[in-house]
């Protein structure tokens, strides 16, 4: 597999960015999730984490994409394969999820659109990610047909352009996640730079450098959880920070770990599916009168664990594995 040629446990990094976005969404915001106290030790927790969550995953998306980054020849199969990869899914899945939600309210959220094709135009639920994912792919592998970043120079030219739109760019309609887009290319960009130029920085110096970066980055969002200075957002110096020196300090710090394989293997099927099973346990769990313990352990395992399973059962016909799991 490409992923052996990093030496690195890329999976089972995916399998700990899994675990953190589960988490967060069994939690959930004020409001919806196991609808915890603002103070609980849970929203605390995941709230920490919130700007480190999607950056990592970003991160490794980009760290894997520059193994075989798109070329000019190829650039119409490789589009092929991303709508195959990303495209059916986020038709056929967040389409079974908003007949979900409009059939059950209040499971995973308040939010549902009036109109179904608001859904595919505009963020909805966490299926955003895919569009966002998707245009930062099509951005990234334009550049790479142009061969603009195959040297350090064009590459540090379009990271500082992708961080000036991380921190500038906010289009009110936000159509098809363009803002969350800007927001995690840098990250993208930033896992295609550790691939391409790794040889170029000695390990203790991007070790050093990503610490550093984290250490201040989450002293800030610290001091910003505590009410001591604003919310940062993703669009902000401290998530660049928290993301990026986070993202480097796993990478080197994640070791060997069969369980962390195992989810880390199941990622994508994990992301496209893990609400439904997830606040399926938590809604039975919550009207059994559940200790937040149980409904917090419970839906996390359920919502890593269905996925898994869907993604086996998926594996009989190929239009399943296509249209639930994106594979071909």
């Amino acid at each position: 597999m490409r992923k052996n040629m990093l030496p690195y446990h890329v999976v089972e990094l995916r399998g700990l960015a899994c675990i953190l976005l589960v988490a967060y969404h069994v939690v959930g915001i004020p409001g919806s999730g196991m609808q915890v106290a603002e103070g609980s030790i849970y929203r605390y927790a995941t709230d920490s984490f919130e700007l480190i969550r999607m950056p990592l995953f970003t991160f490794i998306s980009g760290l894997v994409y520059a193994l075989n980054p798109a070329r000019s020849d190829r650039l119409k199969t490789f589009f092929i394969k991303k709508l195959r990869r990303l495209g059916f899914p986020f038709l056929v899945v967040s389409a079974i999820f908003y007949f979900l939600q409009t059939h059950a309210p209040g499971a995973n959220g308040s939010f549902v659109p009036e109109s179904m094709w608001r859904i595919y135009v505009y963020p909805y639920a966490h299926f955003w990610y895919l569009q966002a994912l998707f245009l930062i792919f099509s951005v990234v592998a334009l550049l790479d047909a142009l061969h603009a970043m195959d040297r350090p120079g064009g590459f540090v030219l379009a990271m500082a352009a992708a961080v000036a739109a991380c921190l500038t760019v906010h289009v009110e309609s936000n159509v098809f996640s363009i803002n969350e887009a800007c927001f995690l290319l840098p990250h993208f960009l930033f896992g295609v730079g550790v691939t391409r130029f790794r040889a170029m920085v000695l390990r203790q110096t991007m070790q050093a450098a990503a610490g550093a970066a984290l250490a201040a980055g989450v002293a800030l969002h610290q001091a910003s959880l505590w009410g001591y200075l604003p919310h940062f957002g993703w669009n902000s110096s401290v998530a660049l920070l928290c993301g990026m020196g986070g993202a480097v300090t796993l990478l080197h710090a994640m070791p060997s770990s069969r369980v962390f394989r195992t989810v880390g293997a199941s990622s994508y099927a994990i992301y496209l599916h893990h609400a439904l099973f997830a606040a399926g346990t938590r809604v039975v769990l919550h009207h059994m009168d559940a200790p937040d313990g149980v409904i917090f352990w419970g839906a996390l395992l359920s919502g890593l664990i269905g996925p898994m399973v869907l993604e086996m059962l998926a594996q009989v016909r190929p239009w399943t594995r296509v249209a639930l799991v994106g594979k071909a």
